[in-house]
């Protein structure tokens, strides 16, 4: 499921890219605080993505996400990537890089909302912009953009209830809910438990 709503927020992602780029100067090559352009009028576009087990980031969210930069800028964005493996200290540490490597836009898929936010501050006061990507980062970002959160909840719950049809009352089901360090996570429950509640007896429940 995952592999397909990925394409919705990549699209809405290059265009809050179109906007940003816009308002910062980098699609018409000139060169601000945040080193948005260079001679030769490339946009650079930073993209960390939180983890590389699930297939989507790799297959799907990193090729769709360069395809349509270079469709955007004519061929003058370069999509610079790094994946942190899902280790938060690694990210901060590659969004640093891009940062004092003057990117024109970090676009951050965080693997925690809150420790990327001294990356997302240090990434505003250079001028450059910032694009929370799937997942909401904290700080001062520009643009965010991610699926309907809890209505992927609803299809998960009611996939569930299809798949389990008149087991679904007689017996139990856990419920893993994903890291707490992903704000998707709980919208993703919510959504799943006004589907679910009262119709499964849930037997353990883990954040």
């Amino acid at each position: 499921m995952n592999a397909y709503l990925g394409r919705a927020p990549v699209a809405l992602a290059v265009t809050a890219l179109a906007v940003t780029l816009t308002a910062c100067g980098g699609s018409d090559g000139s060169d601000g605080s945040g080193g948005s352009g260079d001679s030769s009028g490339e946009v650079r576009i930073g993209l960390l993505l939180p983890e590389n087990e699930t297939a989507r980031y790799e297959k799907f969210d990193k090729p769709l996400m360069e395809k349509k930069v270079a469709l955007l800028t004519l061929g003058k964005g370069k999509v610079l990537y790094a994946n942190a493996a899902g280790d938060a200290v690694r990210q901060s540490a590659q969004a640093d890089a891009m940062i004092k490597d003057k990117v024109d836009v970090l676009v951050i898929d965080a693997v925690d909302s809150k420790a990327i936010a001294a990356a997302v501050t240090k990434a505003k006061a250079a001028g450059i912009a910032v694009v929370a990507y799937d997942r909401l980062a904290e700080g001062p970002i520009d643009a965010y953009t991610s699926f309907d959160n809890e209505d992927v909840g609803r299809v998960q719950g009611k996939a569930l209830l299809d798949a389990l049809d008149d087991k679904a009352r007689t017996g139990k089901i856990v419920m893993m809910n994903g890291a707490v360090t992903d704000p998707n996570a709980a919208s993703f429950k919510a959504g799943a438990r006004s589907v679910l509640d009262g119709k499964v007896n849930v037997g353990k429940e883990y954040d």
